[in-house]
């Protein structure tokens, strides 16, 4: 049994990038749509409901499968950790139909198993800084503290914060991307797989070397046993290929296609079968 996945990353809602998708479901109508991550922009659980609110009006019988991202994740209720986080958002979105692998770890597409999670990242894609560096997200000396009050002047808007997850998002960063690789470890049953995270799964997907890939992801490479032969992600937007073959796997980030819906409807749709 063939079917048909329309791929997308990175919507951030209420960017236009939702009408692009919403339009390529109508105008495709495939049998499924899967999200790697970035659904919303301030991580606003109001906003990604919305968002899976609008891709349903375009085909109310479309499979959705999506995992979160790091915009998702942070924090918009003090002391709200990241699993409070997640079971937050799972209870909106009750009733829409929507399979969210942060939550239920994977899920079958055909003669495929679906498994992931937002990825999330270890530091490792830029080692050799000093500990504190990682630890405020910047390699310029100034304080999270200080770049938080920054932040909230700027509303999020801050020309040298390029990195807000230590600020916004309350988690071990090492631990919290060890946790997840494993659970898509776990959940890496028979021997056709299609994986799907936020975060890069291998340095030589980043196309652009400096500090800040230290939040880019995580070495995945372990995974690859033969058994996987997708891996969707995102998080780069156009700092990695589109398109890439490693291991035997093919790799697919298709936020540069969303652009415009002509190259997205050509590129961001495959066939498995």
């Amino acid at each position: 049994m063939s079917l048909k996945v329309l791929l997308a990353t990175d919507i951030h809602y209420p960017s236009q990038t939702v009408f692009v998708v919403r339009r390529a479901i109508e105008l495709v109508r495939p049998d499924a749509v899967v999200i790697s991550g970035d659904l919303s922009e301030n991580g606003r659980v109001g906003e990604i409901k919305r968002l899976f609110e609008v891709l349903r009006r375009a085909d109310k019988g479309v499979r959705v499968i999506a995992v979160l991202g790091n915009h998702d994740l942070r924090r918009t209720r003090e002391g709200e950790g990241v699993h409070e986080k997640l079971e937050r958002i799972n209870k909106h979105l009750e009733g829409l139909n929507v399979e969210l692998l942060d939550i239920v770890g994977s899920t079958e597409l055909g003669d495929y198993r679906v498994v992931g999670n937002v990825g999330w990242y270890d530091y490792s894609f830029a080692p050799g800084y000093p500990e504190e560096y990682y630890l405020n997200c910047n390699p310029y000396g100034y304080s999270k503290e200080y770049l938080k009050a920054v932040c909230e002047k700027r509303r999020y808007e801050c020309s040298f914060c390029y990195h807000r997850d230590c600020i916004y998002v309350d988690v071990d960063s090492r631990e919290f991307a060890r946790e997840n690789k494993e659970r898509i470890r776990r959940e890496m049953k028979g021997d056709r797989i299609v994986v799907v995270t936020h975060h890069a799964p291998l340095k030589e997907l980043l196309l652009k070397q400096w500090f800040f890939n230290a939040y880019d992801g995580q070495d995945m490479g372990d995974l690859l046993d033969g058994r996987v032969r997708y891996f969707f992600y995102g998080h780069l937007h156009d700092d990695s290929p589109s398109r890439a073959v490693i291991k035997g796997v093919t790799f697919m980030n298709p936020f540069r296609f969303q652009d415009s819906l002509k190259d997205y409807v050509s590129n961001a749709v495959i066939t498995l079968g």
